[in-house]
């Protein structure tokens, strides 16, 4: 076969390079540059050593554009409004499996490889998504914003694989970077930077202060709601004798409340919001992941129609975030997902 394979010049996409090249594919490298040319020397030098060790041809394509418009700016705006979005799982189906499989059919090829830690199954020879073999990496989450039709483009070699075995494969074909630490920092953020902070830089908005409330009572300030998130408790400079967490943000006044109950933040009923091409399940019993590292929580979806749906955990939710990906689940498979909003439009 004729395969494209996404490159960011670390262990995972070289792993997956080398097991498509041990089976005899034709690969092609291709890698997404989100700020222009020229690429990162860190980046450049890794694809560099992969493509040569592999014997395969690279291409760099720009999508610096489409990054901003699909992915910065509706995130900041997210941000703007005192929600969390999740910029990983914008990008996916915009740019990841937007941009990079126009690629693969303008090069002709049979389909789209990327490093992700996800398997796909077959049901009548129709794909679905399923959670990857290492429960410790599985990304399923982060793909829950992707269409159905997507999966018919597209292979994961490393699903069935755990990380130390791909680090291993890494340092069988000699890649120098298979010890590399792994990195869970938004791409686009350097090190030590807000996100938010980041955010707003690249989409040219200006953070607003405005004052934190406990109860009625003004107790503090903050320099932008867009570096606070539902349910955080560290660095909001507030001293109140007690733990306290961030209960509501207001995007139109600028104004965060705070409690101290943990009760305020639990949720049991809220809604998912489609976005694009993403299928929203039909009624029934599921498990849904509100956030990458939370566990999946028995849930109904109770009612659906073609822009959302509405939510009903079996038991209630600490910090249900606007913004955030609601993945679906059934056993391993991934059903749907959406936008979380708590209430009903």
């Amino acid at each position: 076969m004729k395969i494209v394979l996404a490159m960011s010049g670390g262990v995972d996409s070289g792993c997956a390079g080398a097991l498509l090249r041990r089976s005899g594919h034709e690969v092609i490298g291709v890698t997404m540059l989100i700020d222009g040319f020229p690429p990162s020397p860190a980046m450049d030098s890794g694809v560099k050593e992969c493509c040569e060790k592999l014997g395969i041809e690279h291409h760099y394509i720009d999508v610096s554009s489409q990054f901003k418009e699909k992915v910065i700016l509706p995130a900041a705006r997210e941000y703007a409004s005192g929600r969390t979005p999740n910029p990983c799982s914008l990008c996916n189906p915009a740019i990841k499996f937007g941009e990079l499989l126009k690629f693969t059919r303008d090069m002709k090829a049979d389909c789209l490889a990327t490093g992700h830690y996800v398997r796909l199954g077959y049901r009548q020879g129709e794909p679905f998504l399923r959670r990857g073999a290492d429960r410790a990496k599985d990304q399923s989450y982060f793909l829950a914003l992707l269409g159905k039709e997507v999966f018919k483009e597209v292979m994961f070699p490393l699903g069935e694989l755990t990380k130390p075995v791909v680090r291993a494969v890494a340092s069988d074909f000699g890649f120098h970077f298979h010890k590399a630490e792994d990195s869970e920092e938004l791409c686009f953020v350097p090190p030590g930077v807000n996100s938010g902070d980041e955010l707003f830089r690249r989409a040219g908005l200006t953070p607003r202060p405005g004052r934190i409330f406990y109860r009625g009572k003004a107790v503090g300030t903050h320099q932008g709601i867009h570096r606070i998130t539902l349910g955080q408790r560290q660095g909001l400079g507030v001293a109140l004798g007690v733990p306290a967490f961030v209960k509501s943000i207001d995007g139109t006044l600028h104004r965060v409340e705070l409690e101290t109950d943990p009760a305020a933040l639990m949720c049991q009923e809220f809604f998912l919001d489609r976005w694009g091409d993403a299928p929203l399940p039909e009624p029934g019993e599921y498990e849904i992941q509100i956030r990458y590292r939370s566990r999946p929580a028995p849930c109904e979806v109770v009612s659906c129609d073609e822009t959302q749906c509405k939510i009903r955990t079996r038991q209630p939710l600490r910090a249900v975030t606007p913004g955030q990906i609601g993945a679906l689940y059934r056993g391993e498979e991934l059903c749907g997902g959406g936008i979380i909003r708590l209430e009903q439009q």
